[in-house]
């Protein structure tokens, strides 16, 4: 910041004015956060009509507060069913069966023995009626010893077979699941369910174990008894398997969604979903559960004080920490302008595309606020707006936090001094580099696509140049919002080419010498001591601009002439002397410089004396003394370290020219003898000024002028003889 006029303080007055001085510096503040409550309410008001599915909403909706969206009665069933479904069925292994179907067998051989002592009637009747043989296949078991061996060769095939499990066909090919849980005894497992054997796979290996028996008779035998006697050992458990899918639709979670406080259920402009109405719908029969009147007087009063609370921290911090800036009321209310512009766009942006963190402007405001005043306040203002931001309803789901917090900081780096076209552009370069690194960060962080971290990269871009320019674009009239002189300003008023300026170099050259000399010396102590050199070197050019009126009264511009002063009385070459400080003071008002320039005009002066017109009057007035106030310039004292600095520098500058002989240690004297007369007539009071700095302003002097006022060498005459100048420093 370039500066202003010196505020005034409260201090002293009644409580009254007191209240009204902070209330109306607090008005700004109230009005920002109900802006930005206006255009980021809590989004749940909208949900007095549910939208469909399909329709798009106008309005983004977040959570106020936790809730959960519970499942219809269909939708747990249909879960159930298919969680039941899912589960595999449990299949055991039947020692019963096992066991029944081997004693069937031996029974049966039991019943031919004794049948075939009685003759060969009964013994067709039992192998027809047991096995349903024909006459060729019991004639052939009539014989003893094929019958014997048939008997062993059955029970052997049905006892190998039957204990590794034989499933019924039509039951496991019936069976919907491709794998099934098969128990024997304690143990369990998973088996496929093609890989169980069935009746016809037990055929085929019956027919195998049939090429022991060379006659196709006892071949077709062995078959039919096997047939006869097979129970499936590998059976369903219908109890089992009903009672896990029952524990499966038990433990269905009748909960759909758990929706958290802030999270985004809808963005702007986004198409409803079956999932999204679902969770809409459920925010809805919470505010009716929860009572929406009794919910939103709190929640409006919750969301207004988040803001306030917010913006009272950069209030604060300008009440303690930058008091001039507090007690200037059109300078808070610039700030709650700023600040509900930068809400006002982030809505804007908002509603036009999904929420992009890297479209909030927040950059924009730190450039504005560090050209207007410093970086710090800069930073304060990007992470007020960061935080405010972020806490908004509708922007919790998005990064604002991090993403503004990195360019409102990149924001105030880059454009810390603008003093030529390319440190913009540097600005621009260091806010989109900022911005890129923030995109990069949280793609990796949140698992984005490479397209999608381009994209943001690109709208990071876009926005670093939007901000500059945006913020070029409103300078000149937060400057006349503020009445703050920003650099920018200055730069264009230090322009050589300048209406004023070149007047004053074509009709008072002398006195432009002076100012050109004086401001090269004002900007390196300034500079020095940490105040704004630029200021001082404006301030220089302009701080004499009063001569223009009657440059030959002014010593500087007589080129050793007449000196008109030689025929007035003191009291009139007072006044004139006096006047350009009131002429200057008018032609800068008419040639539009700013407060802060113009104050150089009366403060190089301050009220100190015009001391040789004083003397002078004094020599000739005999016994009246002339009156002090006709032979004081009319002030004020410097207010600024800038003002104060040029006040040192205008008598050093005039003072060491004159110097007949400016060694550097008769300049340091000079200097320091011209310091101590300002401070002991009190020229230095106001000014904010410290004993350091002090000496450091004059040892820059010091250093400054030496060099400027160096003894230069002699050259020889052109008839070829030796200057007295070059004598004198062959001799030294």
């Amino acid at each position: 910041m370039a500066g202003r006029e010196a505020p005034r303080s409260p201090a002293g007055e009644p409580l009254s004015d007191r209240v009204k001085f902070h209330a109306l510096r607090w008005v700004p503040l109230l009005l920002t956060a109900l802006v930005t409550y206006a255009l980021f309410p809590p989004p749940a008001g909208v949900l007095s009509r549910v939208p469909e599915v399909g329709h798009h909403t106008d309005r983004t909706v977040v959570a106020p507060f936790p809730y959960q969206v519970r499942k219809s009665p269909e939708e747990m069933a249909r879960e159930g069913e298919a969680r039941a479904l899912a589960a595999q069925p449990v299949y055991r292994f039947s020692p019963t069966a096992y066991d029944s179907a081997l004693a069937a067998a031996r029974e049966f051989f039991g019943d031919l023995e004794r049948a075939s002592a009685q003759g060969p009637e009964l013994m067709r009747a039992v192998a027809a009626a047991q096995a349903h043989l024909g006459p060729e296949e019991t004639d052939y078991l009539s014989d003893r010893e094929r019958r014997h061996a048939m008997q062993a060769l059955v029970t052997h095939f049905l006892g190998e077979t039957l204990s590794r499990g034989v499933a019924d066909a039509g039951v496991i090919r019936g069976e919907a699941s491709r794998q099934v849980s098969l128990r024997r005894n304690d143990a369990e497992r998973l088996v496929a369910r093609d890989s169980i054997v069935t009746f016809a796979d037990l055929m085929e290996q019956a027919e195998a174990a049939g090429i022991v028996v060379e006659d196709p008779v006892g071949q077709r035998t062995l078959r039919r008894v096997v047939g006869a006697f097979y129970h499936p050992t590998i059976v369903p458990d219908p109890a089992v398997t009903n009672a896990r899918r029952e524990q499966l639709r038990a433990a269905v979670d009748p909960i759909r969604y758990g929706v958290r406080a802030g999270e985004r259920v809808i963005a702007s402009g986004q198409t409803v979903t079956d999932d999204i109405r679902a969770k809409l719908v459920g925010l809805h029969q919470e505010l009716e559960r929860r009572g929406s009147k009794g919910f939103w007087a709190p929640g409006a009063v919750g969301g207004l004080m988040y803001n306030a609370l917010i913006l009272s921290v950069f209030w604060l911090l300008i009440l303690f920490y930058r008091r001039e800036t507090y007690a200037e009321t059109r300078e808070m209310w610039f700030f709650g302008a700023l600040f509900s512009l930068v809400v006002l766009i982030t809505a804007a942006t908002t509603q036009i595309l999904p929420i992009r963190p890297e479209m909030v402007p927040i950059p924009f405001a730190a450039i504005l606020v560090t050209l207007l005043y410093n970086g710090r306040i800069g930073v304060f203002a990007a992470v007020t707006l960061a935080v405010l931001l972020d806490g908004q309803w509708s922007l919790r789901e998005s990064d604002i936090l991090f993403f503004g917090l990195v360019g409102g900081v990149a924001g105030t780096i880059g454009i810390r001094a603008v003093r030529r076209r390319r440190h913009l552009y540097l600005a621009v370069a260091v806010v989109a580099a900022a911005g890129t690194l923030a995109s990069i960060t949280v793609g990796l962080l949140q698992g984005w696509a490479t397209a999608t971290i381009v994209a943001s990269v690109f709208l990071g871009v876009l926005m670093a140049l939007a901000s500059a320019a945006l913020a070029m674009l409103v300078m000149p009239l937060a400057e006349s919002a503020t009445r703050i002189t920003t650099d920018l300003t200055l730069l264009e008023l230090s322009d050589l080419g300048r209406p004023l300026l070149r007047r004053l170099a074509l009709e008072a050259p002398g006195t432009w010498a002076h100012s050109l000399a004086m401001a090269n010396l004002c900007e390196s102590a300034c500079n020095i001591i940490g105040a704004n050199g630029l200021l001082a070197r404006v301030g220089c050019y302009y701080h004499d601009v009063g001569k223009l009126t009657a440059p030959g009264f002014f010593v500087e511009n007589q080129g050793g002439g007449v000196n008109p002063h030689d025929t007035l009385l003191p009291a009139d070459s007072a006044r004139i002397i006096r006047q350009h400080v009131v002429d200057g003071i008018a032609l800068a008002a008419t040639a539009g410089l700013p407060p802060i320039v113009q104050a150089f005009i009366p403060e190089h002066h301050g009220t100190s004396e015009i001391s040789f017109f004083l003397m002078r009057a004094q020599r000739s007035s005999g016994n009246g003394l002339p009156n002090p106030a006709d032979y004081r310039y009319p002030g004020p004292r410097p207010q600024r370290a800038e003002t104060a600095v040029a006040m040192l520098a205008d008598s050093a500058e005039a003072t060491i020219r004159v110097l007949p002989d400016p060694t550097p240690d008769t300049v340091r004297d000079a200097i320091e003898l011209l310091v101590q007369q300002k401070v002991s007539s009190g020229q230095l009071d106001d000014a904010p000024l410290t004993l350091r700095d002090l000496d450091r302003v004059k040892r820059e002097f010091a250093r400054v002028m030496s060099g400027t006022y160096h003894k230069r060498i002699g050259y020889p005459h052109a008839s070829g003889g030796i200057t007295p100048e070059f004598q004198t420093a062959e001799r030294q």
